[in-house]
């Protein structure tokens, strides 16, 4: 039996959902037509948004993978967040889309062909947990949640999510707002937007305390 469980990093205010069926992901989500196999759902390329680094410049090892994450071949520095571009096989995508017209439920099939530039095949993100983004901590495949029988606890971790991003969103715009009135942003003044936001207090978000929730396969649901 499978368990998805809240993991709190309270010194940064800052938490990710555990969901044992990741090491042996089935979901139609997981599937990889592309050269990294066993990459889950990591086929999404990753947003970080000022809130994450934020976190980051606040120890050596945030810096480091802050580094990493410029470093990224695929990767564009927007004004107020980056987007790390990954792996995407085209040439792959454009054959199967010709030659496929089996529906499987997923409208996009790029996630087939793509992985994000973070992801080790058969281990998962190769970023510390703490410093990786909301949408890859919290999010959970439909498929996993509809095995899910407690629907009251099921519920107080969506909720839990959708607090939290609230929260996120407001403290977005007002690191920007900080570094707006500044007249700096990523694109153009990197350094200075790192140093001020080291300057700045981290917020602490209080996490609620959550059950751990059990995941059923279609046989013990039904037994």
């Amino acid at each position: 039996m499978d368990k998805i469980r809240l993991e709190r990093f309270d010194s940064y205010g800052y938490a990710r959902y555990i969901c044992t069926s990741c090491y042996h992901c089935e979901s139609k989500m997981g599937i990889s037509y592309c050269s990294i196999k066993m990459r889950g759902c990591c086929s999404y390329f990753p947003k970080f948004e000022l809130v994450d680094i934020h976190r980051m410049v606040k120890s050596t090892e945030g810096l480091n993978v802050l580094n990493r994450i410029i470093d990224n071949p695929g990767t564009v520095v927007y004004s107020y967040y980056i987007h790390a571009k990954g792996y995407f096989d085209k040439e792959g995508y454009e054959k199967y889309i010709k030659t496929n017209d089996d529906d499987i439920g997923i409208k996009d099939k790029t996630i087939f062909f793509r992985a994000c530039p973070f992801v080790k095949s058969g281990f998962g993100c190769t970023l510390p947990p703490v410093y990786r983004n909301y949408v890859c901590n919290f999010f959970i495949c439909d498929e996993v949640m509809s095995k899910v029988t407690d629907d009251i606890v099921k519920g107080q971790y969506i909720r839990e999510r959708e607090r939290f991003v609230k929260w996120a969103e407001w403290e977005n715009r007002s690191l920007e707002a900080i570094l707006s009135e500044r007249h700096i942003n990523l694109r153009n003044n990197f350094e200075e937007c790192i140093k001020v936001l080291q300057d700045v207090p981290l917020t602490i978000f209080e996490f609620a305390q959550l059950k751990e929730l059990s995941v059923f396969d279609t046989d013990e649901k039904e037994a």
